[in-house]
């Protein structure tokens, strides 16, 4: 086997080579991945919180429109430690949200808070917090429409 560096210098010939092809589980598994999603609102049948989670981007939850604060919520199963989200919005985006974890569904932490997005994906990344639930709060629009996640990521640490 023979390895080629950044200036473009060949190697001599070596007959060991070691590969680590797995990352870790903590840096590439969504943790949110077809799991239970729940949402403040949908705009109809067909965009269920259950869509963001679905691991299809050609799907997606869609609030009702028109109004600012929206949400929707992933049960991850057990308590994790969440570090990354992220969000692949659809033309309706937030302009202002928080990422929220919670072990309740009911008290929430905030670990991550923007008035600037501008939609597309959001690849967020934050100092791990323990959670069984992680929350997108839409404070505001930045369409006259609602809120629309086509997927919705949690990674863990």
């Amino acid at each position: 086997m023979k390895a080629v560096d950044a200036a473009g210098n060949l190697s001599a010939n070596s007959n060991t080579a070691i590969a680590n092809t797995n990352p870790t589980p903590s840096d590439s598994t969504n943790l949110a991945l077809g799991k239970t999603a729940v949402a403040s609102s949908i705009e109809g049948a067909g965009f269920e919180a259950s869509k963001a989670t679905d691991g299809n981007s050609t799907t997606r939850w869609a609030s009702m429109e028109g109004s600012n604060n929206e949400w929707i919520y992933v049960d991850l199963g057990t308590t994790q430690s969440v570090n990354r989200v992220k969000l692949n919005w659809e033309d309706a985006y937030a302009k202002g949200y928080k990422v929220q974890v919670s072990n309740n569904a009911t008290t929430w932490t905030d670990v991550y808070v923007t008035t600037t997005g501008n939609g597309s994906i959001d690849d967020i990344t934050f100092t791990a917090n323990s959670g069984r639930y992680v929350r997108v709060l839409c404070t505001a629009r930045g369409t006259v429409y609602g809120y629309s996640i086509f997927d919705f990521e949690v990674y863990g640490s």
